[in-house]
């Protein structure tokens, strides 16, 4: 009689064990829910995604190129050819505004951060290291991406996936929208 008390409640005790796990989501699910976000935000801004990047740089409106990390990027103005970035150069960025792709997709607007908040973000080129000392902590991957593309001066919109964004989005699976992402100076 004793045992079959004890396997009842062990049993209990493993069903609830297993709901409360049953709860949570797991990491691909969480990457496939960012990936839909990103998909209804590309169709909701009309997005028309580039497999190749225009030979001419020049890019349509709304046209975005997917680079082979998974970062959509619309080249805006592509700056001074000549002044291209250099490994370690020190790099300053400034924004019109971000907000979370997630939070847009699903209605909400309180996620628009102005960038007027912030003094000019600076990173160094080519050291992923440099980006943990930003005040902000905003700079991340998704901001040197770019760099082989434009030169200083150049402006961007970005999409960029929390797996190349800063280890606040990264950790929370936060894709982040860009506006007017300009490489200021490089030195």
């Amino acid at each position: 009689m004793r045992k079959t008390i004890i396997f009842i409640l062990s049993c209990i005790l493993l069903g609830l064990i297993n709901l409360s796990c049953d709860n949570s989501q797991s990491m691909q699910e969480y990457i496939r829910e960012e990936k839909k976000s990103i998909e209804r935000y590309i169709l909701s801004q009309k997005i028309d995604v580039l497999d190749e990047y225009p030979k001419d740089s020049i890019f349509k409106e709304n046209q975005y190129y997917k680079t082979s990390d998974g970062l959509y990027m619309h080249v805006v103005d592509r700056g001074n050819p000549d002044r291209r970035v250099k490994a370690y150069d020190e790099v300053l960025v400034r924004f019109e505004y971000f907000y979370y792709v997630k939070s847009y997709v699903s209605g909400s607007t309180d996620s628009i951060v102005l960038s007027y908040f912030y003094l000019p973000i600076a990173f160094k080129y080519g050291i992923t290291g440099s980006y943990y000392n930003d005040p902000a902590g905003l700079a991340c991957n998704g901001f040197a991406i770019p760099l082989s593309y434009i030169g200083e001066g150049g402006v961007v919109d970005l999409i960029i996936p929390s797996e190349l964004g800063n280890a606040t989005d990264n950790s929370s699976f936060a894709p982040v929208f860009y506006k007017n992402l300009k490489y200021t100076k490089f030195r």
